[in-house]
């Protein structure tokens, strides 16, 4: 028998006396039968496969996962004040889905209003509009520190005149109550792709207040009027104001000569 691991070859035996596998018998007799895929033994090729399930499973699974978590959320967004299982995870995944949609949004209109005069938006690079690469990455980047500063605000602010929630819990609260932000940013997208950049754009706004101010404005509260440590919610929550106030004066002053106000600019006067 001829192992089809190793390729040693010993008389008899369960197991491979050079690399210990256990031993198969050939296909009719003939060891050289046994499949091979592109230099890969039969056992190799078989391993390779199952990871590769295992990984599509997983991948299967955890959109399985978020959309019942969507769809339980956006109908009843209180929920997460209760401790559900994933609720970081999927809370941290709205939030970065929002980030990555408001970027695609931001390029639709960009490419949209500079160089397509009909049809619907096309994400090339070669008919030299702006770099899909360059805006997508610079405007979701911009967002995603956006919503940082907010978290970074909810937990410290809740930390210390609040219910002293753990990061990951406050930021699943978040998420959760962010939710209806990522359903209207995607009809934006959806009338951005149609031609319709008025109203896109009014509702991709309208999204980004919701998740930078509307939903943090809420979660703020709920902090503040749960176990108060000794201040009254209203004086927390302007703390609060205060603090997200001048971290964003920061983030605008580091910006001022960056890709992200070159698009501004470029967006204003194109409207």
């Amino acid at each position: 028998m001829i192992c089809t691991n190793c390729g040693n070859e010993h008389a008899n035996g369960r197991f491979c006396g050079n690399c210990g596998i256990r031993m198969t018998e050939p296909v009719d007799g003939y060891p050289d039968q046994l499949p091979h895929h592109h230099g890969q033994t039969a056992v190799e090729a078989t391993i390779v496969k199952s990871e590769s399930n295992v990984h599509l499973e997983n991948v299967s699974n955890l959109t399985k996962a978020y959309w019942s978590y969507f769809v339980k959320h956006v109908k009843h967004p209180s929920i997460s004040l209760t401790k559900q299982d994933d609720e970081f995870r999927n809370g941290f995944i709205s939030l970065f889905l929002y980030a990555i949609l408001f970027g695609l949004s931001f390029f639709s209109i960009l490419k949209g209003l500079t160089l397509e005069p009909a049809g619907f938006v096309s994400l090339t690079d070669g008919d030299g509009g702006p770099s899909f690469s360059s805006v997508f990455l610079n405007v979701a980047g911009f967002v995603a520190v956006c919503i940082a500063i907010v978290s970074f605000g909810l937990f410290i602010i809740g930390k210390n005149f609040g219910p002293a929630y753990p990061f990951k819990q406050t930021l699943a609260l978040y998420g959760a109550h962010s939710l209806p932000a990522i359903v209207i940013g995607l009809v934006a997208l959806f009338l951005l792709l149609m031609k319709s950049y008025w109203y896109g754009i009014f509702l991709l706004i309208v999204s980004f207040i919701y998740v930078l101010m509307l939903s943090p404005g809420y979660v703020i509260s709920v902090l503040l009027s749960k176990k108060p440590k000794g201040i009254d919610p209203l004086h927390g929550y302007a703390a609060y104001t205060v603090l997200v106030i001048i971290l964003f004066g920061l983030l605008l002053k580091l910006l001022n000569d960056t890709s992200v106000v070159t698009y501004l600019a470029e967006l204003k006067g194109l409207l």
